[in-house]
C-alpha cells in the first residue's frame, strides 16, 4: 500500500514538472522578449543629392621654357671648379663653371708684354718720322706691328674669358653630368639655365574628345615620378590638327618651381561640366549578375532598388536612373540586409566634420575621370 502511494506521488511530481516546462516555453521571460524585439538591422544612411560633375581627360607631355639657354663648353679644357648645384637659383653674370686657365693666363701676360714693347717702338718711330729721321714705310711697319700685338692680346683675353662660364640671366640651373677634373670638348652641354616663371607644358590628348578642348581650361600637372609633385595651369594653345589620333596642346603654369625643362609630366585637363547629376558613394553599391543595386530606407524598412550607373569619380558614382534626390540611401550596413527587413538608422559622422579631417566619407575611393562639386 505504501509502495503504491510513493509511485503515485512521484508520478504527480513528474507531471507537474512537464506542465511547468511547457508553460515556460509558451510564455518566455520579459528579458527574452526585450532581446528579440531589439534585434534590428542597424544601418547608416544619407540623403541622395545632386552634384555638378566635371569631366577630365588625361594625357602626357613635357615641360618647356619660353626663356632657357643651354650652357656649352667653348673650349676643350679641364674643369677646375663648379659653383652651382642642381635646382639652384643663380643671378646674372654669376660664375657657374671655371676651366683650367693657367695656360691662357700665361699667354695673356706674354701678349701684354709684347704689346707694351710694340707700343713703345711705335711711339718712338712716330716722333722720328715727324722729324724726318726715318721713312714713312718704317713708321707704318711699326704701327702695323703694334696693331697686330693689340689684336693678339684681345684674342687671348677672349679665350681666357671663354674658360669661365657665367649665367646670362637670372634663373634656375639644372643638374650637370660633369665633375671637377673632367675634360670637356668644344660644344659639350654643361647644364641648362631657365626662367622658372616662364614654363609651359606641351602635351597630347585623345582626339575623340577634341570638341571639348578650349583655351583657359584648367589643368593639373603631375610629375611622372611622384604624384605628390603637382601644380595648376591653364590651356594656352589647342592645335587645329590631329595626328595619329592625338591633339597637341600647351598649358601655361602658374607656379612650377618643382619642375624643370625637359621633365616628363602627366596632365589632367578639366573639360565639360555635367549639372545636377545624382551620385552615390561607390561603397553603397551592391553588384551582381543583375547589375547595380542599392538599399534605401522607407518607413524604417529596407528596400532593394535596381539602378543604372554611369561614370565613377573620387569614391562616388553617377546614377543615370533608379534613384531620386532626397531618398534615404543606405551607405553602411547594406551587405547583410534583405528587402522588407526592419532597420534602425544610427547616426554617422557629419560630412562637414569629415571634410575637416581631410575625408569626405569613410569609404574606399575609385580613381576615375570625373570630379564632383555639390
Amino acid at each position: 500500500m505504501m509502495k503504491q502511494k510513493s509511485i503515485t506521488v512521484i508520478t504527480l511530481v513528474i507531471i507537474n514538472l512537464i506542465l511547468l516546462g511547457c508553460n515556460q516555453e509558451n510564455h518566455p521571460t520579459s528579458h527574452s522578449q526585450k532581446y528579440y524585439s531589439s534585434k534590428l538591422a542597424q544601418v547608416i544612411t544619407q540623403k541622395v543629392t545632386a552634384r555638378t560633375l566635371t569631366h577630365k581627360v588625361s594625357g602626357y607631355g613635357r615641360v618647356k621654357s619660353h626663356n632657357s639657354v643651354v650652357l656649352k663648353a667653348l673650349e676643350t679644357s679641364q674643369i677646375s671648379a663648379i659653383y652651382f648645384q642642381a635646382g639652384q637659383i643663380v643671378k646674372k653674370d654669376q660664375v657657374l663653371v671655371q676651366f683650367d686657365s693657367s695656360e691662357e693666363k700665361a699667354k695673356v701676360a706674354r701678349d701684354q708684354a709684347q704689346l707694351d714693347a710694340k707700343k713703345q717702338t711705335w711711339l718712338r718711330k712716330k716722333e722720328l718720322v715727324k722729324n724726318g729721321i726715318i721713312s714713312q714705310s718704317k713708321y707704318d711697319d711699326s704701327e702695323s706691328d703694334y696693331k697686330q700685338a693689340l689684336a693678339q692680346l684681345e684674342q687671348s683675353k677672349s679665350n681666357l674669358t671663354e674658360l669661365t662660364i657665367r649665367s646670362p640671366f637670372d634663373g634656375v640651373i639644372s643638374q650637370t653630368e660633369y665633375h671637377v677634373g673632367d675634360i670637356v670638348k668644344v660644344g659639350d652641354i654643361l647644364a641648362t639655365l631657365y626662367n622658372p616663371e616662364q614654363l609651359n607644358i606641351e602635351y597630347q590628348l585623345p582626339a575623340l574628345q577634341k570638341a571639348d578642348y578650349y583655351l583657359d581650361q584648367k589643368v593639373t600637372v603631375y610629375s611622372a615620378l611622384s604624384s605628390l609633385e603637382h601644380t595648376q595651369g591653364f590651356v594656352s594653345y589647342v592645335s587645329p590638327n590631329i595626328e595619329l589620333g592625338l591633339v597637341s596642346l600647351k598649358a601655361q603654369l602658374s607656379d612650377a618651381k618643382q619642375f624643370s625643362p625637359g621633365q616628363n609630366v602627366k596632365v589632367v585637363q578639366q573639360t565639360r561640366q555635367l549639372l545636377g547629376q545624382v551620385t552615390v558613394p561607390t561603397s553603397s553599391l551592391i553588384r551582381n549578375i543583375q547589375g547595380a543595386q542599392v538599399f534605401i530606407v522607407v518607413n524604417n524598412k529596407a528596400r532593394l532598388r535596381d539602378i543604372k550607373v554611369g561614370q565613377y569619380y573620387d569614391g562616388y558614382v553617377q546614377v543615370l536612373s533608379g534613384l531620386s534626390i532626397g531618398e534615404e540611401l543606405v551607405i553602411n550596413g547594406q551587405n547583410y540586409l534583405r528587402t522588407g527587413q526592419k532597420v534602425e538608422v544610427i547616426s554617422a559622422p557629419s560630412q562637414k566634420n569629415s571634410e575637416k579631417e581631410g575625408k569626405l566619407l569613410p569609404f574606399k575611393s575609385s580613381q576615375h575621370n570625373l570630379e564632383g562639386k555639390k
